[in-house]
């Protein structure tokens, strides 16, 4: 019998094994109930205008990074900007549930701008997002989790706690949830590809549909089309009208490879006014692998890759410098052709996104990579049992959850579906808001709509990047097909100053176009360019990360 007919009993042997191997502690498990406060966390609109009045919301974390909702105490507030508005201090009160949200706060000098939080206790300091201050935007950036699940499949809690939370906790712009459409595991496939179509779909699309409001916050009506474990990667579908939203699933015969499912999607595409898009998603994973390679891939239908998420990065392999090597379930796969690399070396035009697949409902912030604690019994009983519970009791292997930079106009739904169906959009990992401003030859990956043309192969091309971060910058690295081609190299100490949270470089490329080939009938045109960021990081702690791009340049 082969391991690919043995999928769900290949799952759970491997869910008990990494249970028995990674088990904590009793002790720290009970140390772990009682919540401690762990640092602050501010959030402000990532870009604005002089005297733009902006809402910031601060949250009280304890030592696993829950809301630490007991949390009474107050912290100095300053900013980068002299001219800036804003209270002279945040106060927390046991009754606001570790957040407070405070409005009319204004910067009124262009550049880029940081609130600083300094503990009234402790003297410790905390940094905010950063903030780009101009009079005239190209565009907004946009953050958002888009790769989430609930009590619809196997995850725990309902949607509508998990958009109250990305939306007022977490001050989120843009959520989706992708519950799956069959299951392999946890949940007979049958039985939920049953619940969904009879009911489940049609709720998270009317669920969706309320908590959509244009200028505030958007929602995408999703799913996630699921293959079974070791026979076949996953792939979200994001639909732009809740309306028009359609399960095509995973078991039926007309849609159960991925060529038959862009097929029909394209059939659908043709009879409605409204959009589609799908993103394959931890594609180097073992269990469930996506093979770039062998697949009919379709760039129109399925432009972007979530190239981060909880798993890890399917951006490369571990042995090629990945800090966060996938080691969820059978870890990563060890052939070609499964990496986003991989996709752009085939000439794929495939941007890069980031999502959580986090299974609770706290979009904006996954909780499994923190220390081990156990949910509380009304968490049990409010939320039920999946894995947004589960995996919080043991220390599974995985990392903070991925963010997405959406580069869009306005806060509305088709100017965030445009961002994603053309590539406007980056990753980073979470909470890390990380504003990234990377273009070759002046253009961005929000302006190019194929490749950036240049006269000849001999041309050369200017390449900028702009970086504001979370924390001191450690590096920003130019990928030139594949390979490092320019790298700045900043500071890994996580204590430095503000003047360390930004970086701004440029670099000339005189050497001739080249391409990369993937075989005899597969390559990319000329050059493809990506940035990865990577910041400094206090010990324990994974280091922020950004990934932006590619950007192609080719003859016109």
């Amino acid at each position: 019998m082969n391991r690919s007919s043995l999928g769900p009993l290949v799952k759970a042997k491997e869910t008990v094994s990494v249970f028995v191997r990674n088990a904590p502690s009793p002790r720290e498990l009970l140390a772990n109930r009682t919540s401690r406060f762990g640092r602050l966390h501010a959030v402000v609109p990532s870009t604005a205008t002089p005297g733009e009045s902006l809402t910031l919301t601060v949250q009280a974390w304890d030592q696993c990074e829950r809301l630490h909702r007991d949390f009474a105490g107050s912290a100095a507030m300053a900013s980068t900007d002299p001219e800036a508005t804003h209270p002279e201090s945040v106060s927390f009160a046991s009754g606001d549930d570790g957040v407070v949200r405070v409005d009319d706060v204004r910067f009124e000098t262009p550049g880029t701008q940081y609130l600083t939080l300094t503990d009234a206790r402790t003297g410790e300091r905390f940094v905010s997002n950063p903030v780009r201050v101009a009079a005239d935007h190209d565009h907004r950036v946009y953050w958002g989790d888009i790769h989430l699940h609930s009590n619809c499949s196997d995850g725990v809690g309902d949607a509508e706690r998990g958009y109250r939370f990305g939306r007022d906790v977490m001050a989120l712009d843009v959520v989706a949830y992708t519950d799956h459409d069959t299951m392999g595991f946890f949940i007979p496939p049958e039985w939920q590809r049953r619940r969904m179509h009879e009911r489940y779909f049609d709720q998270l699309c009317e669920v969706a549909e309320e908590f959509d409001e244009a200028g505030e916050f958007v929602t995408l009506p999703a799913y996630e089309w699921t293959k079974q474990p070791n026979v076949g990667g996953h792939v979200n579908v994001y639909f732009e009208d809740a309306a028009d939203a359609t399960l095509f699933d995973s078991l039926a015969p007309e849609t159960r490879t991925y060529e038959r499912l862009w097929s029909r999607l394209r059939e659908w595409d043709a009879d409605h006014d409204s959009g589609v898009v799908t993103v394959p998603h931890h594609p180097a994973e073992s269990m469930y692998p996506f093979d770039f390679a062998s697949v009919d891939y379709d760039d129109e239908l399925a432009p972007v890759v979530e190239v981060y998420s909880q798993w890890g990065s399917s951006e490369r392999p571990g042995d090629d410098g990945n800090r966060f090597p996938l080691a969820m379930g059978q870890g990563e796969i060890e052939t070609e052709g499964h990496y986003v690399r991989d996709a752009h070396r085939m000439g794929h035009r495939v941007g890069m996104l980031g999502g959580a697949d986090y299974h609770g409902p706290h979009p904006g912030h996954s909780l499994i990579h923190t220390r081990p604690h156990l949910p509380s019994l009304s968490e049990w009983r409010r939320r039920g049992l999946g894995w947004g519970n589960i995996w919080r009791v043991w220390n599974e292997k995985s990392y903070p959850g991925g963010l997405s930079a959406f580069l869009a106009p306005e806060l509305e739904r088709s100017a965030v579906f445009s961002a994603l169906k053309n590539r406007s959009v980056y990753a980073t990992t979470q909470p890390h808001r990380i504003l990234v401003d990377f273009r070759v030859n002046g253009v961005d990956v929000a302006e190019q709509t194929d490749a950036v043309g240049v006269e000849s192969a001999e041309t050369p091309r200017e390449v900028t990047v702009d970086v504001a971060g979370t924390a001191p910058v450690a590096s920003v690295t130019v990928v030139k097909n594949n390979a490092v081609w320019r790298q700045f190299e900043g500071t890994d100490d996580a204590d430095a100053g503000l003047d360390a949270y930004t970086v701004s470089t440029e670099w000339t490329d005189e050497t001739p176009l080249s391409r990369m080939s993937w075989d005899d009938r597969r390559g990319t045109g000329g050059d493809v360019y990506a940035v990865r960021v990577r910041q400094a990081a206090a010990d324990g702690d994974h280091p922020g990360t950004a990934w932006v791009g590619p950007i192609w340049a080719e003859t016109a």
